[in-house]
Parts: C-alpha cells; sequence; structure tokens
C-alpha cells in the first residue's frame, strides 16, 4: 500500500485525503501544528497526522495542495530533505510541475495534477470528483502512476502537452466555472431591476442553468444553443441592448462581448444566415460603442 502525504488541507486537500483512503491509499496529513493525539478529522474520518521534519520519512508520494502564491515557499521549506526515489506533485490549475523543480533536483519526480472540478466544500467535492478529469504534467515516468491514481479516484486522466499549456488550460477552466458564477449574478441583477427579490431571481435562474447544462452534456454546443442567436432574432437582441444601456452600462457591455461569441456560434453552426449574422454584427459594435 502507497504512504500519500497531503500538505495543505483546506478544502482540496482534505477531499483528496478522504478519496485517496477510500480508494485504498495511507493517507498522512503534514500539518505545522499536529493535534492533541496526531490525528485530525475530516468528515467524521481520522487521519494520522505528523510535522513537516518527519515527512520524508512517511511518504512515497506528496501531494502540495496549498494556494498557489505558497507553493514556491513550501518547496524552500522541502528542500533540506532527501527525495530520491519519491514522488512529489502540486494541485496547481496554473501553475507548472517547474514550480517543484527545486526538489527533482534533489532526487524526487515532480509533476502537477489538477482536478478539473469545483471545491466549493469538502463534502461537495467528495461527491463531484467520480467521473471528473484530471489533467497531468510532468515527469513522463509517472503517466502510468497517474494513470492508476486517477482510476482509483473514479475519473479521467489527461495528460498535457507541456508546461506552457496549463495557463490557457487553466483559463478555460476560469470560463468553465467561475465566470458562470459571474454571470448567474449579472442574470439575477436583470430580475432584480423587473421586480424579483435576490432570493426570487436565484430560485428562478438555476433550474434554468442546469436546464441548459443538461443540454450541453447532451447535445453539441451549436444544437444546445438556444434563445434570440439562435433564432436569428435581431430584434429582440436589439431591444436588450438598448435596456441594458439605459439600466445598467457595465452588463451592456459584458452582454455585447458574450453576444459576439454567441452570433458567431449560431452562424457557424447553420443556425442563422449571413444577413441575420450580420444584423448582429452590427447592432452588437452600436451597442459597444454607445457610452
Amino acid at each position: 500500500m502507497m504512504n500519500v502525504g497531503i500538505m495543505g488541507v483546506g478544502r482540496v486537500g482534505s477531499a483528496l485525503a478522504y478519496a485517496l483512503e477510500s480508494s485504498g491509499y495511507n493517507v498522512t496529513v503534514v500539518a505545522r501544528q499536529v493535534p492533541a493525539g496526531g490525528e485530525l478529522i475530516i468528515k467524521t474520518r481520522k487521519f494520522r497526522a505528523v510535522p513537516l521534519r518527519k515527512i520524508g520519512q512517511e511518504t512515497d508520494m506528496l501531494f502540495i495542495t496549498t494556494p498557489d502564491g505558497v507553493i514556491s515557499n513550501i518547496v524552500e521549506q522541502l528542500q533540506c530533505f532527501n527525495w530520491e526515489g519519491k514522488v512529489v506533485l502540486h494541485m496547481s490549475g496554473a501553475q507548472s510541475s517547474q514550480l517543484l523543480s527545486p526538489l527533482q533536483a534533489k532526487g524526487a519526480l515532480i509533476g502537477s495534477l489538477h482536478p478539473l472540478q469545483s471545491f466549493a466544500n469538502v463534502e461537495q467535492a467528495i461527491a463531484n470528483l467520480p467521473g471528473s478529469y484530471f489533467t497531468y504534467e510532468g515527469d513522463i515516468a509517472l503517466f502510468e502512476e497517474m494513470q492508476t491514481l486517477v482510476k482509483k479516484l473514479g475519473g479521467v486522466l489527461k495528460i498535457l502537452p507541456s508546461p506552457e499549456a496549463k495557463a490557457i488550460y487553466h483559463a478555460g477552466a476560469c470560463f468553465a466555472s467561475n465566470y458562470v458564477v459571474a454571470l448567474a449574478g449579472m442574470g439575477a441583477q436583470c430580475l432584480c431591476a423587473a421586480g424579483f427579490t435576490e432570493e426570487e431571481a436565484s430560485k428562478a435562474l438555476l433550474p434554468l442553468m442546469q436546464g441548459t447544462l443538461n443540454n450541453l452534456a447532451q447535445l453539441p454546443l451549436t444544437v444546445a444553443l438556444t434563445g434570440p442567436f439562435s433564432r436569428g432574432d435581431t430584434e429582440v437582441v436589439e431591444k436588450h441592448i438598448r435596456v441594458l444601456a439605459q439600466e445598467n452600462p457595465v452588463l451592456k457591455r459584458m452582454y455585447c462581448v458574450l453576444a459576439f461569441y454567441l452570433a458567431k456560434l449560431a452562424y457557424t453552426g447553420g443556425r442563422i444566415s449571413e444577413e441575420q449574422y450580420q444584423i448582429f454584427l452590427k447592432m452588437i459594435n452600436e451597442g459597444q460603442q454607445e457610452r
């Protein structure tokens, strides 16, 4: 049984510790301050906790699950240990494995393994992990081991082609996850301007958003698209731009930026004609120029 260490027991580290132990790994938590009794409780399950100085003796594979901004500091602290034959991974989506290169010089195999999933809280993260994609970038020698680990977690592994691919990959993840929250907030603002309370707006929009996600799960983007852009309904879009200019110019600018993408998607997918596409582009350009 492989001994796995987790350094950083926030939402990501806690969920990973729970999932790895459930998958048959022997998990130890690395803690600056070891709790009384030497155990840490994550979702009613007890994990052995050890201080940093014992990390080399206790683990074959170490996951650094701290925020991106402190990974380099963690690596500095770990350089004094012998890492020969051991594996060190971080779980940043945007940073490459090269952050760990000082430990590679100490004999470690290094990599970055990132779960393409949202970690709002530990319980939900544990429930969401099965079926998630994980991306790996790092030492080629770890490919097979990462494949096995991700499979045990119920995930799907994707190898990134280079360290440089990390940033654009993570930007895509931001669009599909974090920006959905922003879109929900902007949609709620519009509904509140139409007489909804904040609570009503949230409750009203969530089924709509879930329905769209269900469509995306079953259909190509161009077919999943609904609404005025998919129908070539230029008058409705013009009305949207006009009312947003009056109610909230910031939302109008956001609407126009996204409208370019939706109009192009509808056109390239054969949903609207060239004439409708050009009308959309003209009104969107005019909407962006208006103050």
